[in-house]
């Protein structure tokens, strides 16, 4: 099953991309799954369906999710509290949800549903409105951020991740922690890498970018998408828009056109091994007339090619264990001010602005300062010296 995770700028154009490509690919005869994930569903306002538990049929082949993960965050505090023996009067319904929590249950319940009970594939193609990119991007770094904890408050740090100094360097020692912690804390940290891993399949996982057509917008994108490839995350495409017809004589208008057409030929300049789609501006319409709209817009979002076609197979980090290991990332667009790279242990901490990711060196590259970091255009190579 093909997935496509649609995120960008903020703005309701992430929502109109996601749901043209689905209403697109139903049409063309794939059995689509359209999914919104995170605080705020713009895709149940755009078909009237609401927040519902379960998927909600729109055509014989399109059936769309608001998803809702609270609920599922209480069910899975209240199996935690039990296995680790809580005596706390807390209930599920009172907790906060951390900064990409939301969007990372959501692609579990996702990754749940996602199989019948043959084992076959439910859906040919699972389209989900991720939402803006800071968002997404908090709930990639998740995992390696509690994993980072649990090592530095515990030292508890079984492969991936291992070093050997850190039960030593633990702020509070592992003898403290009653046993069954030590397991329930670990399986977490492998439960959180393992969701992660199985969104960031290169063989059946991609982005499309949606970028709004101002220089502020294109200037967050400089970041964000070489942030999503260091997650793993190959960016295949971008969509610009909504954008204004070209012909526009309302003379108040013509600024806003002139303005677009510049971010347009900027982005095809810095991005130039990628297509560039056109998200056509998107008027309200209710009822049964949204979904010939959204399929109007998904016909002149792709032209002659179908929704769910893969524009590269370039992945966004490869990574080779042998006698000449490496790391190559692709970092597409990305200033070389804006990168840092820190050896950490036997982890490289790659920060693009303010987005950072801990990654783990090849085996072969650990234990040693003898690397080396070269920049060959978009491309990151760290390899011995």
């Amino acid at each position: 099953m093909r997935t496509l995770l649609f995120t960008g700028n903020g703005g309701q154009g992430i929502s109109l991309a996601a749901a043209a490509t689905a209403t697109a690919a139903a049409r063309a005869g794939q059995h689509t799954l359209l999914v919104s994930i995170g605080p705020s569903h713009s895709l149940s306002t755009l078909f009237g369906t609401g927040d519902a538990s379960t998927p909600v049929s729109i055509t014989p082949n399109l059936r769309v999710w608001s998803l809702d993960v609270s609920h599922h965050v209480s069910v899975l505090w209240e199996q935690m509290r039990g296995r680790l023996g809580m005596k706390m009067a807390i209930d599920g319904d009172e907790l906060p949800l951390l900064p990409g929590l939301d969007v990372l249950l959501g692609l579990e319940q996702l990754r749940q549903q996602q199989q019948r009970r043959d084992g076959a594939a439910a859906y040919d193609l699972l389209i989900v409105d991720a939402g803006p990119h800071d968002m997404l991007l908090r709930t990639l770094s998740l995992p390696d951020s509690f994993r980072w904890g649990v090592r530095l408050l515990f030292g508890l740090d079984r492969d991936p991740g291992r070093h050997s100094a850190s039960p030593g360097q633990a702020l509070v020692p592992l003898a403290l922690l009653p046993f069954d912690w030590f397991d329930q804390l670990q399986a977490a940290r492998v439960q959180l890498e393992d969701i992660r891993d199985s969104v960031l399949d290169g063989r059946t996982t991609t982005i499309r970018y949606v970028l709004r057509p101002d220089a502020v917008a294109l200037e967050e994108a400089r970041l964000a998408i070489p942030a999503l490839q260091l997650h793993g995350l190959t960016v295949e495409a971008l969509v610009a828009g909504p954008l204004l017809p070209d012909d526009m004589v309302d003379s108040q208008l013509v600024p806003l056109v002139q303005s677009q057409h510049a971010v347009m030929v900027a982005a095809a300049e810095i991005w130039p091994l990628r297509p560039l789609l056109r998200l056509p501006w998107h008027a309200d319409v209710p009822g049964i007339a949204a979904l010939a709209a959204l399929a109007a817009l998904g016909t002149a979002l792709y032209a002659d090619h179908q929704p769910d076609i893969r524009y590269t197979t370039v992945p966004a980090i490869e990574q080779r264990n042998d006698d000449a290991p490496f790391i190559a990332m692709d970092l597409p667009g990305l200033r070389r001010e804006a990168l840092r790279l820190t050896l950490s242990g036997d982890e490289l901490i790659v920060s693009v602005g303010p987005y950072r990711r801990h990654i783990l060196l090849p085996v072969a590259l650990r234990g040693s300062s003898n690397i080396k970091a070269s920049r060959e255009g978009d491309r990151v190579l760290v390899r011995r010296r």
